[in-house]
């Protein structure tokens, strides 16, 4: 594998991410220039397991990163996720949308950005499916591009997803390469006591 030393923006690579890998979005792509030196790599595979939403609806996942070194598995996202409950919620209001592309109601052009509100992959639901039915050793949290505010992370917590950013995940990569030394550590942050540690329970 070779890897890139830094992100380019040109139209044909601007999905690339640092170990040559096509991301799903620029965002994306550019993170892995961040995460990589800190032990995070993009992932390739998807769960091995199926999840069940709260309708028994069953789906597979594919995570974004993971820190081999540790175990831990991260989802990354550049906006903030939407509040949609199921799948087929998530399902039917996409299939709107395509039907009002298809009918010349809505631009193609919007599709990106009405999936951001409304699309399965795109809602804190799933994650906190992922979150609460993952093995122990399979944990998974949630990284945003940017800082959030404290009503987001509140709403993270309350679904049991263990949330930071890019910009102040230093701390949180420090406890990665204590625990990749076998130390028994724990993580918290400001008055949030999220119990995950080098053998998360």
């Amino acid at each position: 594998m070779i890897l890139k030393t830094k992100y380019d923006p040109s139209i044909s690579t601007k999905f690339v991410g640092v170990t040559g890998k096509t991301h799903k979005s620029v965002a994306e792509a550019k993170a892995s220039f961040r995460l990589y030196p800190h032990g995070w790599v993009p992932c390739e595979a998807a769960f091995p397991q199926e999840f069940i939403d709260s309708e028994g609806t069953r789906y597979t996942a594919l995570p974004d990163f993971h820190h081999p070194a540790t175990g831990f598995y991260a989802e990354f996202k550049a906006h903030r996720m939407n509040g949609v409950g199921t799948k087929r919620a998530a399902v039917a209001a996409m299939d709107r949308i395509d039907s009002d592309i298809a009918r010349g109601v809505l631009a193609r052009s919007k599709r990106p950005y009405k999936a951001l509100l409304n699309a399965w992959n795109h809602s804190i639901q799933t994650m906190a499916c992922k979150t609460a039915q993952l093995p122990s050793e399979t944990p998974l949290i949630l990284i945003y591009e940017t800082m959030q505010d404290l009503n987001e992370e509140r709403r993270c917590a309350r679904k049991g997803v263990f949330m930071l950013s890019l910009d102040n995940l230093q701390s949180f990569n420090g406890f990665l390469l204590f625990a990749s030394l076998g130390l028994d550590v724990k993580f918290s942050r400001n008055d949030f006591r999220y119990g995950v540690g080098s053998a998360p329970t």
